[in-house]
Protein backbone atom coordinates (compact mmCIF):
# COMPACT_ATOMS: atom_id res chain seq x y z
CA UNK A 1 0.00 0.00 0.00
CA UNK A 2 1.88 3.03 -1.30
CA UNK A 3 1.14 6.41 0.24
CA UNK A 4 -0.25 8.94 -2.26
CA UNK A 5 -0.31 11.99 0.00
CA UNK A 6 0.91 13.21 3.39
CA UNK A 7 -1.40 15.59 5.25
CA UNK A 8 0.13 18.17 7.57
CA UNK A 9 -1.51 19.43 10.74
CA UNK A 10 -1.30 22.95 9.28
CA UNK A 11 -3.80 21.81 6.62
CA UNK A 12 -6.44 21.39 9.35
CA UNK A 13 -5.50 23.41 12.41
CA UNK A 14 -5.77 27.16 12.68
CA UNK A 15 -2.67 28.95 13.90
CA UNK A 16 -2.15 28.35 17.60
CA UNK A 17 -4.69 25.50 17.72
CA UNK A 18 -3.70 21.93 18.56
CA UNK A 19 -7.07 20.21 18.21
CA UNK A 20 -10.06 20.23 15.90
CA UNK A 21 -13.07 18.06 15.09
CA UNK A 22 -15.37 18.04 12.08
CA UNK A 23 -18.05 15.88 10.45
CA UNK A 24 -17.71 14.60 6.91
CA UNK A 25 -19.65 12.24 4.66
CA UNK A 26 -18.02 10.01 2.09
CA UNK A 27 -18.88 7.52 -0.62
CA UNK A 28 -16.34 5.42 -2.50
CA UNK A 29 -12.63 5.31 -1.76
CA UNK A 30 -10.30 7.91 -0.27
CA UNK A 31 -6.68 8.63 -1.15
CA UNK A 32 -4.04 6.43 0.43
CA UNK A 33 -2.46 8.86 2.85
CA UNK A 34 -0.74 9.47 6.17
CA UNK A 35 -0.37 12.51 8.44
CA UNK A 36 1.78 14.13 11.11
CA UNK A 37 -0.96 14.26 13.77
CA UNK A 38 -3.04 11.85 15.86
CA UNK A 39 -6.49 11.06 14.51
CA UNK A 40 -9.63 9.63 16.09
CA UNK A 41 -12.20 8.61 13.48
CA UNK A 42 -15.72 8.06 14.87
CA UNK A 43 -18.54 6.58 12.76
CA UNK A 44 -21.80 8.51 13.21
CA UNK A 45 -23.80 6.52 10.64
CA UNK A 46 -23.25 4.12 7.76
CA UNK A 47 -20.46 1.62 7.22
CA UNK A 48 -16.90 1.69 5.92
CA UNK A 49 -13.77 -0.41 5.71
CA UNK A 50 -10.70 1.44 6.93
CA UNK A 51 -7.30 0.05 5.94
CA UNK A 52 -4.46 0.97 8.33
CA UNK A 53 -0.97 -0.19 7.30
CA UNK A 54 -2.67 -2.83 5.17
CA UNK A 55 -4.96 -4.17 7.92
CA UNK A 56 -8.72 -3.80 7.21
CA UNK A 57 -11.12 -2.69 9.96
CA UNK A 58 -14.87 -3.02 9.38
CA UNK A 59 -16.47 0.06 10.91
CA UNK A 60 -20.10 0.79 11.72
CA UNK A 61 -22.05 3.25 13.87
CA UNK A 62 -20.41 3.76 17.26
CA UNK A 63 -16.95 2.54 16.22
CA UNK A 64 -13.91 4.72 16.93
CA UNK A 65 -10.59 4.06 15.20
CA UNK A 66 -7.29 5.43 16.55
CA UNK A 67 -4.70 6.31 13.89
CA UNK A 68 -1.14 7.26 14.78
CA UNK A 69 1.18 9.70 13.05
CA UNK A 70 2.81 8.34 9.88
CA UNK A 71 0.46 5.35 9.56
CA UNK A 72 -0.52 4.76 5.93
CA UNK A 73 -4.28 4.35 5.61
CA UNK A 74 -7.39 4.87 3.52
CA UNK A 75 -11.09 4.01 3.72
CA UNK A 76 -13.73 2.62 1.39
CA UNK A 77 -17.51 2.90 1.71
CA UNK A 78 -19.93 1.47 -0.83
CA UNK A 79 -23.13 2.61 0.87
CA UNK A 80 -21.91 5.92 2.26
CA UNK A 81 -20.66 6.88 5.71
CA UNK A 82 -20.92 9.91 7.99
CA UNK A 83 -18.00 10.20 10.37
CA UNK A 84 -16.35 12.66 12.73
CA UNK A 85 -12.62 13.23 12.57
CA UNK A 86 -10.86 14.42 15.71
CA UNK A 87 -7.36 15.69 14.97
CA UNK A 88 -4.92 16.56 17.72
CA UNK A 89 -1.24 17.14 18.32
CA UNK A 90 0.34 15.00 21.04
CA UNK A 91 1.20 17.95 23.31
CA UNK A 92 -2.47 19.00 23.35
CA UNK A 93 -3.07 16.04 25.67
CA UNK A 94 -0.64 17.12 28.39
CA UNK A 95 -1.42 20.84 28.08
CA UNK A 96 -5.22 20.83 27.86
CA UNK A 97 -6.70 17.64 29.28
CA UNK A 98 -7.41 17.11 32.97
CA UNK A 99 -7.35 13.39 32.14
CA UNK A 100 -3.98 13.60 30.38
CA UNK A 101 -2.75 10.40 32.06
CA UNK A 102 -5.92 8.60 30.98
CA UNK A 103 -5.59 9.90 27.43
CA UNK A 104 -1.95 8.83 27.22
CA UNK A 105 -2.98 5.39 28.50
CA UNK A 106 -5.47 5.17 25.62
CA UNK A 107 -2.82 5.91 23.01
CA UNK A 108 -0.29 3.63 24.72
CA UNK A 109 -2.84 0.80 24.71
CA UNK A 110 -3.77 1.16 21.06
CA UNK A 111 -0.59 2.37 19.40
CA UNK A 112 2.20 0.78 21.43
CA UNK A 113 0.43 -2.20 23.05
CA UNK A 114 1.83 -1.25 26.44
CA UNK A 115 -1.43 -1.95 28.26
CA UNK A 116 -3.51 -5.14 28.52
CA UNK A 117 -1.15 -6.93 26.15
CA UNK A 118 -2.19 -10.48 25.34
CA UNK A 119 -0.12 -13.38 26.61
CA UNK A 120 1.06 -14.38 23.14
CA UNK A 121 2.28 -10.86 22.41
CA UNK A 122 -0.31 -10.27 19.68
CA UNK A 123 -1.32 -6.73 18.71
CA UNK A 124 -4.70 -5.43 19.81
CA UNK A 125 -6.73 -3.62 17.12
CA UNK A 126 -6.78 0.19 17.52
CA UNK A 127 -10.57 0.12 17.72
CA UNK A 128 -13.28 0.88 20.29
CA UNK A 129 -16.89 -0.14 19.67
CA UNK A 130 -19.44 1.86 21.67
CA UNK A 131 -22.78 0.14 22.12
CA UNK A 132 -25.91 0.69 24.21
CA UNK A 133 -25.85 3.68 26.57
CA UNK A 134 -22.16 4.29 25.85
CA UNK A 135 -22.99 4.73 22.16
CA UNK A 136 -25.63 7.35 23.02
CA UNK A 137 -23.09 9.16 25.23
CA UNK A 138 -20.29 8.99 22.64
CA UNK A 139 -22.63 10.24 19.89
CA UNK A 140 -23.64 13.23 21.98
CA UNK A 141 -20.06 14.09 22.97
CA UNK A 142 -18.60 13.83 19.45
CA UNK A 143 -21.40 15.83 17.82
CA UNK A 144 -21.25 18.49 20.54
CA UNK A 145 -17.50 18.87 19.98
CA UNK A 146 -18.03 19.38 16.25
CA UNK A 147 -20.82 21.91 16.91
CA UNK A 148 -18.68 23.88 19.38
CA UNK A 149 -15.80 24.14 16.92
CA UNK A 150 -18.17 25.24 14.14
CA UNK A 151 -19.83 27.94 16.24
CA UNK A 152 -16.66 29.07 18.09
CA UNK A 153 -18.66 30.38 21.02
CA UNK A 154 -17.04 31.96 24.05
CA UNK A 155 -14.58 29.63 25.83
CA UNK A 156 -15.17 26.99 23.16
CA UNK A 157 -11.63 25.59 23.53
CA UNK A 158 -12.29 24.85 27.22
CA UNK A 159 -15.70 23.37 26.38
CA UNK A 160 -14.22 21.11 23.69
CA UNK A 161 -11.42 20.05 26.06
CA UNK A 162 -14.05 19.05 28.62
CA UNK A 163 -15.91 16.95 26.04
CA UNK A 164 -12.65 15.29 25.02
CA UNK A 165 -11.88 14.49 28.66
CA UNK A 166 -15.20 12.68 28.98
CA UNK A 167 -14.64 10.84 25.69
CA UNK A 168 -11.29 9.47 26.88
CA UNK A 169 -12.89 8.26 30.12
CA UNK A 170 -15.56 6.51 28.05
CA UNK A 171 -12.84 4.85 25.96
CA UNK A 172 -11.03 3.63 29.08
CA UNK A 173 -14.30 2.28 30.49
CA UNK A 174 -14.92 0.44 27.22
CA UNK A 175 -11.40 -1.05 27.30
CA UNK A 176 -11.83 -2.18 30.91
CA UNK A 177 -15.22 -3.71 30.15
CA UNK A 178 -13.85 -5.57 27.13
CA UNK A 179 -10.76 -6.84 28.94
CA UNK A 180 -12.10 -7.51 32.45
CA UNK A 181 -12.59 -11.22 31.85
CA UNK A 182 -9.44 -11.51 29.75
CA UNK A 183 -7.20 -10.20 32.55
CA UNK A 184 -7.78 -13.20 34.82
CA UNK A 185 -7.97 -15.71 31.97
CA UNK A 186 -4.75 -14.37 30.45
CA UNK A 187 -2.58 -14.74 33.53
CA UNK A 188 -4.29 -17.84 34.94
CA UNK A 189 -2.83 -19.94 32.14
CA UNK A 190 0.66 -18.72 33.00
CA UNK A 191 0.49 -19.08 36.80
CA UNK A 192 2.21 -22.50 37.17
CA UNK A 193 5.17 -21.34 35.09
CA UNK A 194 5.39 -17.99 36.89
CA UNK A 195 5.38 -19.66 40.32
CA UNK A 196 8.04 -22.18 39.26
CA UNK A 197 10.20 -19.40 37.83
CA UNK A 198 10.02 -17.32 41.03
CA UNK A 199 10.64 -20.37 43.24
CA UNK A 200 13.61 -21.45 41.15
CA UNK A 201 15.20 -18.03 40.86
CA UNK A 202 14.47 -16.36 44.19
CA UNK A 203 18.21 -16.52 44.96
CA UNK A 204 18.78 -14.08 42.11
CA UNK A 205 17.64 -10.49 41.74
CA UNK A 206 14.19 -11.13 40.26
CA UNK A 207 12.47 -8.02 38.91
CA UNK A 208 8.90 -7.54 37.78
CA UNK A 209 10.16 -6.28 34.41
CA UNK A 210 12.17 -9.47 33.83
CA UNK A 211 9.26 -11.81 34.61
CA UNK A 212 6.80 -9.71 32.60
CA UNK A 213 9.12 -9.79 29.58
CA UNK A 214 9.63 -13.55 29.91
CA UNK A 215 5.87 -14.10 29.55
CA UNK A 216 5.32 -11.36 26.93
CA UNK A 217 3.43 -8.94 29.18
CA UNK A 218 3.98 -5.23 29.64
CA UNK A 219 5.19 -4.43 33.19
CA UNK A 220 2.10 -2.33 34.02
CA UNK A 221 -0.34 -5.01 32.83
CA UNK A 222 1.58 -7.81 34.56
CA UNK A 223 1.74 -5.86 37.83
CA UNK A 224 -2.04 -5.30 37.89
CA UNK A 225 -2.93 -8.82 36.80
CA UNK A 226 -0.48 -10.40 39.28
CA UNK A 227 -1.89 -8.41 42.19
CA UNK A 228 -5.46 -9.18 41.12
CA UNK A 229 -4.73 -12.92 41.04
CA UNK A 230 -2.53 -13.27 44.15
CA UNK A 231 -3.96 -10.43 46.23
CA UNK A 232 -0.49 -9.01 46.86
CA UNK A 233 2.04 -6.99 44.84
CA UNK A 234 4.75 -8.85 42.93
CA UNK A 235 7.57 -7.56 45.18
CA UNK A 236 5.76 -8.70 48.35
CA UNK A 237 5.12 -12.14 46.85
CA UNK A 238 8.80 -12.59 45.93
CA UNK A 239 9.84 -11.44 49.40
CA UNK A 240 7.51 -13.97 51.02
CA UNK A 241 8.90 -16.78 48.83
CA UNK A 242 12.41 -15.81 49.89
CA UNK A 243 11.48 -15.71 53.58
CA UNK A 244 9.88 -19.16 53.39
CA UNK A 245 13.11 -20.51 51.88
CA UNK A 246 15.12 -18.83 54.63
CA UNK A 247 12.89 -20.47 57.25
CA UNK A 248 13.59 -23.89 55.74
CA UNK A 249 17.34 -23.21 55.60
CA UNK A 250 17.38 -22.05 59.23
CA UNK A 251 16.46 -25.61 60.18
CA UNK A 252 19.95 -26.67 59.07
CA UNK A 253 22.27 -25.76 61.99
CA UNK A 254 25.36 -26.17 59.81
CA UNK A 255 24.43 -23.08 57.79
CA UNK A 256 25.33 -19.66 59.15
CA UNK A 257 22.97 -16.75 58.60
CA UNK A 258 25.60 -15.19 56.32
CA UNK A 259 25.58 -18.31 54.11
CA UNK A 260 21.78 -18.34 54.03
CA UNK A 261 21.78 -14.67 53.09
CA UNK A 262 24.05 -15.34 50.11
CA UNK A 263 22.00 -18.34 48.93
CA UNK A 264 18.77 -16.35 48.91
CA UNK A 265 20.27 -13.37 47.11
CA UNK A 266 20.59 -10.86 49.93
CA UNK A 267 23.95 -9.17 49.44
CA UNK A 268 23.66 -7.37 52.75
CA UNK A 269 22.87 -9.32 55.94
CA UNK A 270 21.10 -6.26 57.34
CA UNK A 271 18.74 -6.31 54.37
CA UNK A 272 17.88 -9.94 55.15
CA UNK A 273 17.23 -9.08 58.82
CA UNK A 274 14.87 -6.25 57.85
CA UNK A 275 12.94 -8.37 55.35
CA UNK A 276 12.73 -11.36 57.70
CA UNK A 277 11.50 -9.29 60.64
CA UNK A 278 8.99 -7.49 58.42
CA UNK A 279 7.36 -10.83 57.54
CA UNK A 280 7.82 -12.91 60.72
CA UNK A 281 8.08 -10.25 63.44
CA UNK A 282 11.41 -11.58 64.70
CA UNK A 283 15.06 -11.92 63.60
CA UNK A 284 16.51 -15.03 61.89
CA UNK A 285 18.66 -15.75 64.95
CA UNK A 286 15.75 -15.57 67.39
CA UNK A 287 13.59 -17.64 65.04
CA UNK A 288 16.27 -20.35 64.89
CA UNK A 289 16.60 -20.39 68.70
CA UNK A 290 12.83 -20.63 69.16
CA UNK A 291 12.66 -23.62 66.80
CA UNK A 292 15.51 -25.55 68.43
CA UNK A 293 14.49 -28.82 70.08
CA UNK A 294 14.27 -28.49 73.86
CA UNK A 295 17.22 -30.89 74.33
CA UNK A 296 19.49 -28.58 72.29
CA UNK A 297 18.60 -25.40 74.16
Amino acid sequence: MECEYTYKYKDYLEEGMKFTAYRESSLGESLVHKHDFLELCYIISGNATHYVDGTPYQLTKGDLLVIDTDQTHYYRSEGGVLYANMILLPDFISENLHSSHTALDVFAYFLYNSEFRSGDGSVRPPLVSFRGNDLISADGIVNSMCDEILSKGSNYVEVVSSYLNILFYLIIRNIEKTNRDNVMHDIRDMIPGIIDYIEGNCGNQITLNDVAAKYFYSPSYFSRAFKKYFGTPFSSYVQNVRIQKIIRLLEDPSLSIEEISERIGYNDKRELYRAFKNVTGTTPGNYRKAKKPASDK
